[in-house]
């Protein structure tokens, strides 16, 4: 499992590395959008591109059937999208130098961009709470140091360490935080195994995965917990919060694999990250593996996309008030 999970790292910083190659990226401010865009995300995707800077890459965004693919005003260099309940804001990662990354948020339009968190390591993965208050993400400021799960306001305030202090001859490797619709818990792997904890850090219990996991996404209605397979590697698979009830999405086959499963708002399709060969697309599919759809043009390089949520409610549930 850790030659896979350290594998997939590298394939990651590989395709992402084109946003560190210059100079002038080094201490990077939040760039400002050109042509601001729509205010609200619905029915879409977000994902990370190289079709519109081949160089760099960015955020880009399209409907849910692969049509009106658009850069996102403000993100670029952007990676690791993540659409806020609300469709309004969008949190994403953006390297300030090799290996060190900071989190931002945004409008959908490109403006009022803030950093929530800065000085990290590689791959923190920010996912919005369900009420849009706060940011779940992977902290880390030195790779001497094991990462740990945290929990940030999402105007940059209150950041707090969720996962327990580890033992001094302990190097446990958190990443990946998802959080239970409900906003009660974190799910995310600790060294390859699934893991859930209260997100006031009580209540750290492992599941039974035995296949490994990287990349977990907790489904809107709460049933399911969708993720990568370590063993055999580059699957898609489900189980219920409770680590029961193992189901396939998706198989590895030769020189293929997927990662990255985001949910629909109705928990019953999936996004996913499908690498074949040098290509990677961005594929929906059912829950029950079915009618895989490839949303990515022949040639084009995307990944890590996030599906927005909500996308059918104009009345969004969360309170609009967020407490300190």
């Amino acid at each position: 499992m850790k030659r896979h999970a350290v594998g997939l790292s590298i394939f990651l910083l590989a395709a992402l590395s084109g946003a560190c190659n210059r100079d002038t990226v080094t201490g990077v401010p939040p760039i400002a959008a050109q042509n601001a865009g729509p205010k609200k995300l619905q029915d879409a995707i977000a994902f990370f591109t190289r079709q519109f800077s081949t160089v760099d890459g960015g955020l880009a965004v399209m409907r849910v059937d692969g049509s009106g693919r658009r850069p996102l005003p403000g993100g670029e260099l952007g990676f690791e999208p993540s659409i806020s309940p609300d469709g309004r804001r969008i949190a994403f990662s953006r390297n300030t130098d090799i290996g060190v990354t900071s989190i931002y948020v945004m409008n959908v339009d490109g403006t009022g961009t803030v950093e929530v968190a800065r000085g990290l390591v590689f791959n923190p993965g920010p996912v919005w709470s369900p009420n849009g208050c706060q940011i779940a993400y992977r902290a880390g400021h030195d790779q001497q140091v094991p990462p740990w799960i945290a929990i940030v306001n999402a105007d940059g305030t209150g950041d707090r360490q969720v996962t327990p202090q580890p033992d001094p001859n302990d190097f446990p490797y958190y990443e990946s935080p998802t959080w239970s619709p409900d906003g009660s818990r974190l799910a995310f792997t600790k060294d390859g195994f699934l893991h859930v904890i209260n997100v006031d850090g009580t209540g750290l219990t492992a599941l039974p995965n035995e296949d490994l996991a990287l990349n977990p996404s907790w489904s809107p209605d709460g049933q399911r917990i969708a993720y990568t397979s370590g063993d055999p590697f580059g699957g898609i698979r489900l189980r219920n919060p409770d680590g029961s009830n193992l189901a396939e999405v998706t198989v590895a086959t030769e020189g293929t694999f997927d990662f990255w499963p985001r949910w629909a708002p109705d928990s019953r399709r999936l996004v996913i990250a499908h690498v074949a060969g040098d290509q990677i697309q961005t594929v929906t599919i059912n829950a029950d593996g079915t009618n895989p759809v490839n949303l990515t043009p022949a040639g084009v390089l995307d990944f890590m996309p996030d599906w927005s949520r909500r996308s059918e409610d104009e009345d969004f549930g969360g309170s609009g008030k967020c407490g300190r």
